[in-house]
């Protein structure tokens, strides 16, 4: 008798972990979000570069931008982790197909092709740099922060280095807003990036 009595489980035990479980079940189901290519994108034929063949990245993302959960600015110093809205692929990734398809099609070649495409492609321009800010603050400001230079085939400077910031404003505080701000700044950037590739 006194031993099936120790055996069974005590109120308290069980209180808790039906709490366990229903908190388990209640946990929110995360949302993936990605950075995408405009659909419209105005395209100029690339006669300027004379069809040079152009290889984009690699881009090496801040420290505190690479995780997959989507990061928010907390004021000047601080940030938001959202552990249940992230990136649908690793962020520097997705930055640099969407900077490489846009700057192919504002280009209008076929020959703007992503890191590491040096095995079937010989470059005559390269562009390699550092996402310092990808985020968006409070107010829906989205602000891009890179640091960005081209190199010609032989690893020579094309164009010195220089840091561009860009800013676009969600439309509203959802977080479909904030990327599609964020996905503004880079399509900026890309435009900078074309016409220096002219």
């Amino acid at each position: 008798m006194n031993i099936i009595t120790a055996c069974r489980p005590k109120p308290p035990l069980l209180i808790a972990f039906v709490i366990f479980l229903s908190a388990c079940a209640s946990s929110p189901t995360p949302r993936y979000f990605r950075l995408a290519v405009p659909t419209e994108v105005a395209v100029t034929p690339d006669q300027g570069a004379n069809g040079r063949a152009v290889i984009v990245g690699p881009f090496q993302l801040a420290e505190y931008l690479d995780r997959p959960q989507i990061v928010s600015r907390d004021g000047a110093n601080g940030i938001i982790v959202a552990d249940y809205e992230r990136w649908a692929e690793p962020l520097d990734a997705s930055f640099q197909a969407v900077v490489t398809a846009n700057v192919g099609r504002l280009l209008g070649s076929d020959r703007v092709l992503e890191f590491p495409a040096t095995t079937i492609l010989k470059a005559d321009r390269r562009v390699t740099g550092r996402i310092s800010r990808l985020d968006v603050d409070a107010g829906g400001l989205a602000v891009l922060v890179v640091q960005w230079g081209v190199l010609d085939g032989a690893g020579e400077v094309a164009r010195p280095g220089s840091v561009s910031r860009y800013e676009a404003r969600a439309t509203d505080e959802g977080v479909a807003a904030r990327v599609a701000a964020l996905n503004a700044t880079v399509m900026e950037f890309s435009a900078d990036l074309a016409a220096a590739l002219r």
